[in-house]
């Protein structure tokens, strides 16, 4: 998916959703769409650009269901979504020997709870596309408000992965050109990410996020991991929608 498909979404989106009044609210979301850098594969040493997405949901009034942060604080439920490039080993001489993996679309649901200077929150999601494993974040945020409109944010991340998970991405099978190895699941990955966030107005807003973790366990042992060090930039123009039915 392109940068330019991604913001073309958006805008459509914009145009579908008129402004609704906060009583006839049912569904309030947002979605963001930008760009952002990340190592090519978990594991390397090379980085790659490309599109990033994200998404929350903020208000859901249907049926038996009642989530409600109209002032930001309280439960929170909504998408969690990752996109991992394709693997070939044609583009990575090291990885000789191991098999290719399509590029990952791993979709699944993240909860949070926030008060009026942290969050706790934790997502599960499972690949759609790619692999079929599934992987949870764990993570924390305290905030730090920069003015009516711009807030701080950092704290502390985990990510577990199952056996399917580091198999796909961390096995190598014997005959390859690195020693063969067979990674288990876990915890793989402990570090911090801090973002920056400002708002325009109730629709549209922007956030850069920063990011470095670390691979650890069997995943982080893995002949596949040339540097445990991992880090991220991003940037995402963030719109919110409100609907009622």
């Amino acid at each position: 998916m392109r940068l330019a498909s991604c913001l073309t979404a958006l805008a459509t989106l914009s145009a579908a959703f008129p402004v609704a009044t906060a009583a006839d609210v049912a569904l309030r979301f947002e979605l963001g769409a930008g760009i952002g850098t990340s190592p090519a594969y978990e594991g390397s040493d090379e980085y790659t650009v490309g599109p990033k997405v994200g998404g929350s949901i903020s208000r859901l009034n249907y049926w038996f269901l009642n989530i409600d942060r109209g002032d930001g604080l309280g439960f929170g439920i909504g998408p969690s979504i990752r996109v991992l490039a394709e693997r070939d080993d044609a583009d990575y001489a090291r990885l000789t020997g191991i098999d290719d993996v399509d590029a990952a679309f791993e979709l699944g649901v993240r909860m949070s709870y926030r008060w009026e200077q942290a969050e706790i929150f934790g997502a599960l999601r499972g690949g759609v596309t790619g692999h079929e494993g599934m992987v949870m974040d764990l993570g924390a945020d305290g905030f730090l408000a920069l003015g009516p409109q711009t807030e701080l944010r950092v704290g502390p991340r985990l990510r577990f992965a199952d056996d399917t998970y580091a198999d796909t991405y961390f096995d190598v099978p014997t005959g390859a050109r690195l020693a063969a190895y067979d990674a288990d699941g876990g915890l793989y990955s402990a570090g911090l990410e801090m973002s920056l966030r400002h708002d325009f107005n109730e629709s549209w807003g922007i956030e850069g996020t920063v990011g470095w973790s670390r691979l650890t366990g069997s995943i982080g042992d893995s002949p596949v991991v040339q540097t445990r060090d991992q880090g991220r930039v991003g940037v995402l123009l963030i719109r919110s929608f409100d609907w009622a039915w």
